[in-house]
């Protein structure tokens, strides 16, 4: 058979097929309309029906068939995104070419058209990084993607997707192989929490929104912070992709958004992930239920806009940055957890402002270190007035996990001073990036310039003060622990030309655990002046523990001329967190008004200390030490220790104080060592004063501990000033002179001494000897006694001599000690009797007081006796020889 017969017969063979198919046409039409009334009310259900159904929306193109290239090659259409734009819309489809041939594919072979189903062809181009893709390896796959533009009206589903190759045997030398099409209920968007794999940069990623966050803003806008994960599957680095991010609302709009400072750069490493952070500004108006998240890719010199993905995004949740007082307010820092809580606030009224003073406690609860951002910081009132908020505090911070840092912030506002009706703001960081200042249009509008958005709205707690008066304990609670903090005594102590204000602070364990107290300073503010000088805090205790309900002291001090009169005072003190850095702890105000000290009159005393470390303190007695120009006053003060260990106070401090208010500061002498149980010390205490203070009888004594150097001065330390101090009543008063000098006061010895001979010698010597009994109270300590006595003979004729004695040294104590010296004068040659009298003198810092006086006659026991005085006879023969001459 021929090829022309062979022919025929084909052709005679399609006629009576296509004779036959009318046939069964017509049959197939004449039996439908004969059904056609008795399936009338059937149809009209099944419309219905249909009508009804829900179309399920399809996410991916997976059942998309492919086209065969080949016998064994194939394509596939992977990916398929629209954009919408003002000019229309952009559309952007990857095809996927899969060789499994044993030769290379050449792509010159193959491309693609788009026809809509109206007819109407797009050429799509490939997109820049993709059209130096020539071949395809065997047993390999490539990714091709291509753009185009399109009208507003166009969907995907109206949309064949063409796989053309050449074909030099057709008119037009192409033959289509196969098309795609998009079902009309494929979707592009991305459900909410599922990952789209993307290509950016050629490197495979998987893109997922990790949240959205709304932040009240100002003006009748919010601004949204929208959270995304990028994880870079592929095998090389992912380095900042040109990718930019849109909002699209549901009724199409696109809201550009921008990277936060952290986000700007994007450089993961292979089989790495960052989330990035990505805001917006929109009205307040606007709703954000049912929004999606673009990602473009723009490419060539031109930017061309590449719609990659759209993803759904969750939900919006509400920021709860309006934060409750005494309240923390949880922020995300680099995707940790950081506790911030304005623990306290301070307000010092001045005329029509007022200084705020807070403290912010910020707590990594991360797992990571964190770089807190350098937050802008402001006070606004009710009207929207703002005040900044200047602190270095925030400078290059970092917090490993479980950090805290305290920061202060301080303000001054005008207004009442009720905080009420002001919060703190905590904004993040505004930058600008210089780089993209001169851009303009999409990219310019992104980049450009970062704006800021509250992370946190803080009530001010209420301000922590004592009010005006002493020893109402204020309770506060911080990281450390709950405290109750009261100011026991407040008083205004003499120094030199200055004065000291000293406060007494009293510190309480409020809660149920053990706590440590940190270290702390002292500042004081008089009325609105703050004393930043020699401000010191010494603790009466040397521990910082404090187990549950336990207390502990505190003495605050500084000095102030004397002349300075205060309206208003207030106590700070002050955590350290640093070499050179504080955060107030607590502020106490008084109002200025000095306590009187506490008064001991005349022969009582006053115990202080707890029952375990208790002293008994009193006067003994004050004599005066009379002088040419002045007098010396002298106290003789002593120290009882009532418990049961070595106890006692360290080194005091004593100023006298005249009736009309006279100060004279008291040298004072104790014993270094402390005193065991039921022991006393002596503390004496002296001063000059002038003869001028005519009346001694209504003088104080103050008495104080001394300070330096932040701690009591014991042993031979130099006290700088004073604390705890008392005002004891004196009654200076002269001392009587004893007829004997037997029994005499010399505290805390006691001396006897009238057994007193003075031997005449019947020349120009005396010699003298006294049996006396020096004894020392053993329970009392002392410190150097700083007395001599003096021993005075006076001679009828009215002359003196002086014996100058110390005792423990010339005087040995003991009882029946003999003392012994002789006098050698020519006032005594030749007497043989008569009488004297012998005076003891306590000699005290070159002055003396008469102490005792009694009279003796001399004794003249040790007199030569005397040989009775013959004439001188010449001898017999004498007057003869004379005349012999």
């Amino acid at each position: 058979m021929d090829h022309k017969k062979v022919m025929m017969t084909l052709m005679a063979s399609m006629l009576l097929i296509s004779s036959s198919g009318g046939i069964a046409a017509a049959a197939n039409t004449s039996t439908s309309s004969n059904k056609t009334s008795k399936n009338s009310e059937t149809n009209n259900t099944t419309k219905k029906e249909q009508t009804t159904t829900v179309t399920k929306v399809v996410h991916t193109l997976a059942n998309v068939p492919a086209v065969k290239v080949t016998a064994r090659s194939t394509v596939k259409l992977t990916d398929v995104n629209i954009l919408s734009q003002d000019d229309g819309n952009t559309v952007t489809y990857t095809l996927t070419y899969k060789n499994n041939d044993s030769t290379p594919m050449m792509m010159l072979d193959y491309w693609s058209k788009v026809k809509t189903r109206g007819g109407t062809t797009f050429s799509p181009k490939l997109i820049a990084k993709d059209q130096e893709k020539k071949t395809v390896s065997p047993g390999s796959t490539v990714d091709l993607t291509y753009v185009m533009k399109v009208g507003r009206e166009v969907k995907l589903s109206d949309l064949n997707f063409l796989i053309v190759k050449w074909d030099f045997s057709k008119p037009n030398y192409e033959s289509t192989l196969g098309k795609f099409n998009v079902p009309a209920s494929y979707s592009i968007t991305t459900p909410v929490g599922k990952t789209k794999t993307v290509r950016l940069s050629d490197s495979a990623v998987k893109v997922k929104v990790s949240g959205i966050k709304v932040y009240p803003g100002e003006d009748k806008k919010q601004y949204v912070k929208v959270g995304v994960n990028l994880n870079n599957i592929s095998y090389k680095l992912l380095d900042n992709p040109n990718i930019k991010w849109i909002l699209r609302t549901p009724n199409g709009t696109n809201y550009p958004l921008t990277p936060d400072k952290d986000s700007t750069g994007i450089s993961i490493q292979a089989q790495a992930n960052k989330t990035l952070s990505l805001m917006a500004s929109l009205p307040t108006a606007l709703k954000l239920e049912k929004s999606e998240l673009l990602l473009v890719e723009e490419q060539g010199e031109e930017k061309t806009a590449l719609p990659v993905a759209a993803l759904q995004l969750p939900e919006a949740s509400q920021s709860n940055v309006d934060t409750a007082a005494n309240q923390p307010n949880i922020i995300s820092i680099d995707g940790q957890p950081v506790s911030t809580l304005l623990e306290s606030a301070r307000v010092r009224t001045e005329d029509e402002e007022y200084d705020l003073t807070m403290q912010m406690v910020i707590k990594n609860q991360g797992k990571k270190e964190v770089k807190v951002p350098k937050y802008a910081l402001e006070i606004r009132t009710a009207d929207g007035t703002a005040y900044p908020i200047e602190t270095k505090a925030l400078d290059d911070l970092k917090l490993k996990p479980g950090a805290t840092k305290t920061i202060k912030l301080i303000t001054t506002i005008q207004g009442d001073g009720d905080t009420s009706k002001i919060k703190l703001y905590v904004i993040t960081p505004t930058t600008k990036d210089e780089s993209k200042e001169s851009e303009t249009g999409a990219g310019a509008s992104t980049n450009g310039f970062q704006f800021s958005y509250p992370v946190g709205i803080y009530a001010i707690p209420e301000s922590v003060t004592s009010g005006d008066g002493l020893t109402t304990e204020t309770v506060i609670k911080n990281s450390k622990g709950t405290f109750g903090v009261s100011v026991g005594s407040l008083q205004r102590l003499p120094w030199t030309d200055s004065d000291i204000i000293a406060a007494k602070v009293t510190i309480r364990n409020a809660s149920t655990k053990t706590v440590q107290l940190p270290e702390l300073e002292a500042m004081f503010t008089i009325d609105s002046a703050k004393i930043d000088g020699d401000t010191k805090l010494i603790r009466a205790q040397g521990g910082k523990l404090l187990g549950p309900g336990m207390t502990t002291e505190a003495y605050l001090l500084t000095k102030i001329p004397s002349e300075l009169n205060m309206s208003r005072l207030e106590v700070t003190l002050l955590e350290k967190v640093g070499e050179e850095e504080t955060n107030d702890w607590i502020t106490l105000s008084t109002s200025g008004i000095i306590q009187p000290l506490s008064y001991v009159g005349a022969g009582k005393t006053f115990t202080q200390g707890t029952s375990e470390k208790e002293t008994e303190l009193g006067v003994r007695r004050t004599y005066v030490y009379p002088g040419s120009s002045s007098d010396i006053v002298y106290t003789e003060f002593e120290m009882t220790n009532k418990s049961l260990r070595q106890n006692g106070l360290g080194k005091l401090v004593g100023y006298y104080k005249t009736a009309d208010g006279q100060y004279y500061k008291a040298t004072a002498k104790q014993a270094d060592r402390v005193p065991g149980p039921g022991q006393k010390s002596v503390v004496t205490f002296w001063a000059k004063v002038p003869k001028s203070v005519t009346s001694t009888s209504d003088m104080r004594l103050i008495v104080g501990e001394g300070v330096a150097d932040n701690k009591f001065v014991s042993g031979e330390g130099e006290a700088t000033a004073y604390v705890n101090a008392m005002s004891f009543e004196v009654q200076p008063k002269s001392l009587p002179v004893l007829s004997s000098l037997n029994d005499i006061d010399l505290y805390p010895f006691k001396f006897s001494g009238s057994n007193i001979r003075a031997y005449l010698t019947g020349g120009t010597a005396v010699q003298i000897e006294m049996i006396y009994s020096l004894t020392q109270e053993e329970a009392v300590d002392s410190g150097e006694y700083g007395h001599k006595l003096i021993l005075s003979l006076t001679d009828g004729s009215g002359k003196v001599f002086d014996k100058e004695l110390t005792p423990g040294t010339d005087l040995k104590t003991g009882i029946n000690q003999t003392l012994n010296w002789s006098i050698d004068d020519t006032v005594f040659d030749k007497i043989r009797g008569g009488s004297y009298r012998v005076a003891l003198y306590d000699v005290f810092e070159g002055q003396r007081i008469r102490l005792a006086e009694q009279g003796y006659s001399y004794d003249v026991s040790k007199l030569p006796k005397e040989e009775p005085e013959f004439p001188e006879f010449p001898e017999e023969g004498s007057g003869n020889n004379n005349n012999t001459k």
